[in-house]
């Protein structure tokens, strides 16, 4: 795959001019253009990865902690989850195998399986995001998450199988913990504390 990282950035800057005032409507392009100069950095880097010219980091390199082995597991992604107006095919495939890693590492430890899972998603986003439209927890990419995780920890992403629950507060640095237990456990490990 071929992208022009330089073009992508002219445009940005095409947006965000010097000599003039910058209007409300130049911002909201040049915010849609970073966008897709995220997408277009993570494609290139996957590209060399694949092409030989990156090593790819490790799953020992995704932090994994556990509360417990038989009844809660709690995966640490090192990056906020994405609004959806972000998730292009380069974004999901980075959090698929982000997801994956940290998966990889909990296997070491053991991956427990839930006849009814409840699955907590708390997202750490660094102040300087306050856009309502973009990080209303709603317009989360969360099925990147939930996809990601049946199969292994349960069956299927219906209500039989599982239950979930986000949450989002501000922080330093940007992270996303998911945590998944027991459905019939919530109470006893305090999931929403």
């Amino acid at each position: 795959m071929f992208i022009d990282l330089h073009k992508t950035l002219q445009r940005l800057e095409e947006y965000l001019p010097i000599d003039r005032k910058i209007t409300f409507e130049m911002l909201e392009k040049a915010y849609e253009q970073t966008l897709w100069l995220r997408s277009h950095i993570i494609g290139i880097m996957y590209d060399m990865i694949d092409f030989g010219s990156a090593t790819k980091r490790t799953a020992s390199e995704v932090p994994v902690s556990q509360t417990d082995s038989d009844k809660m597991v709690c995966l640490i992604i090192p990056e906020p989850l994405p609004g959806l107006k972000e998730l292009t095919g380069a974004v999901e495939e980075h959090w698929t195998r982000m997801i994956h890693e940290a998966i990889a590492q909990q296997a070491k430890i053991g991956i427990p399986y839930f006849e009814k899972a409840h699955v907590h998603i708390r997202i750490t986003t660094p102040r300087g995001t306050n856009n309502r439209k973009v990080w209303d927890t709603s317009n989360r990419a969360i099925n990147v998450i939930i996809n990601n995780l049946k199969g292994i920890f349960f069956d299927d992403d219906d209500f039989e199988h599982m239950s979930c629950s986000v949450d989002a507060s501000w922080g330093e640095t940007g992270m996303t913990e998911v945590r998944i237990c027991n459905h019939k456990d919530l109470k006893k490990y305090n999931v929403f504390q």
